[in-house]
């Protein structure tokens, strides 16, 4: 999506739950730091390759999920992706952490999603960013195999 002057993190269309938003019969459209939050969730919600005009967009699971690895190594193969698919946009200045709703701090806060997660393999990512312009950026997604 195109940057408009002075907004380094541009405008886009809005989407909820995959849907295009319509608005008094237009299209709905978001700008700034929740476009760039809107256009980071929807690059991590891609399957990685599946844009068959852009086949390095999107998360790649699959060396996580298809192979027979431990839960901490499930982990790291996800933490390396979600860095690689969160930096690669050029808004992104740093992806400074992730974490997943089993890991310690998070497990305190929330005991039931650590139990979900360690059953299912499925988990709650929280990346966190610093975008070009300094402000912090936290991304929740589901991540499962």
């Amino acid at each position: 999506m195109t940057a408009p002057t002075g907004d380094p993190f541009g405008r886009g269309l809005l989407v909820d739950n995959g849907d295009l938003v319509f608005s008094d019969g237009q299209l709905a459209e978001v700008a700034g730091i929740a476009n760039l939050v809107q256009a980071l969730t929807l690059r991590i919600l891609t399957p990685g390759g599946s844009d068959r005009f852009n086949t390095t967009y999107g998360l790649d699971v699959t060396q996580a999920f298809t192979r027979p690895n431990s839960t901490r190594m499930v982990k790291e193969l996800l933490k390396l992706n979600l860095v690689g698919t969160v930096g690669a946009d050029p808004r992104v200045s740093a992806v400074r952490e992730v974490t997943f709703d089993d890991d310690p701090a998070r497990r305190a806060a929330d005991p039931a999603a650590a139990t979900t997660a360690r059953v299912s393999r499925k988990w709650t990512a929280e990346v966190h960013v610093d975008t070009v312009t300094g402000t912090p950026v936290t991304l929740r997604a589901d991540v499962e195999g």
